[in-house]
């Protein structure tokens, strides 16, 4: 019932659920990552490096020594990893890798949307420079939806339309590398007094975490709001 949730137990009840969960839910992930890469990552390099040890006849190490050396396998591996596929014949080896990727039915479904996230957390190109947060009228006409301004756009069009266009990144929700580039007029963008990061909350939260300078709600959502509760 909409009234329970007016009893103060109940308020201080979900207050403290909201305040703990993403915390709960933060640790959790970052545990079951751990787990994951202990497992099926440093795991298994542990008993690499175990047998390695007992093919040289070398003293056993301690489990914590084994591990430590574990981790620092893995850690130079990427980072070789890293070098090799940085260099010319790398990244010939890795584009016809990837290539060879994209004909499986499956994996070339999963694996190019990986590979968006992860460059966009890990990338070198990662830092995308917006010139700014606007809004504009998508997908239709009166529906305003926020996005990036990320440069002007091609000449072919502007001499087609007769327009000054700009093109616009409309981010998805509740995932924002993943959207869709519109060219709209420049006239017809709203400028909006948002941080890149402030947009980017607006938009994952689908509008919850709308900054509060930039809440404006009318009375008649303000009615309805209260009603409900």
């Amino acid at each position: 019932m909409p009234g329970s949730r007016k009893h103060p137990i109940v308020r201080t009840f979900i207050r403290g659920l909201g305040l703990l969960l993403p915390l709960a839910l933060t640790v959790g992930l970052l545990l079951w990552i751990w787990n994951q890469l202990s497992q099926k990552v440093i795991g298994h390099v542990s008993d690499g490096v175990t047998q390695v040890v007992t093919w040289m006849h070398i003293e056993p190490l301690t489990e914590t020594t084994t591990f430590v050396v574990s981790v620092a396998v893995v850690l130079i591996t990427i980072l070789l990893i890293g070098l090799w596929f940085s260099g010319f014949v790398g990244r010939r080896i890795y584009r016809t890798f990837e290539r060879a990727l994209g004909r499986i039915p499956i994996v070339k479904a999963i694996y190019p949307h990986i590979k968006q996230i992860t460059e966009f957390f890990f990338g070198e190109n990662k830092q995308i420079e917006f010139k700014g947060v606007v809004a504009v009228e998508y997908p239709r006409a009166g529906l305003y939806s926020i996005g990036f301004l990320t440069g002007s756009s091609s000449k072919t069009l502007n001499n087609k339309t007769g327009e000054e266009l700009v093109t616009v990144f409309i981010p998805s929700s509740p995932m924002p590398v993943t959207g869709y580039t519109i060219f709209v007029a420049n006239k017809d963008i709203v400028s909006l007094d948002l941080t890149v990061d402030e947009a980017l909350r607006t938009v994952i939260s689908g509008g919850l975490l709308l900054p509060q300078k930039e809440q404006a709600l009318g009375n008649s959502a303000k009615q309805k709001i209260e009603t409900e509760e």
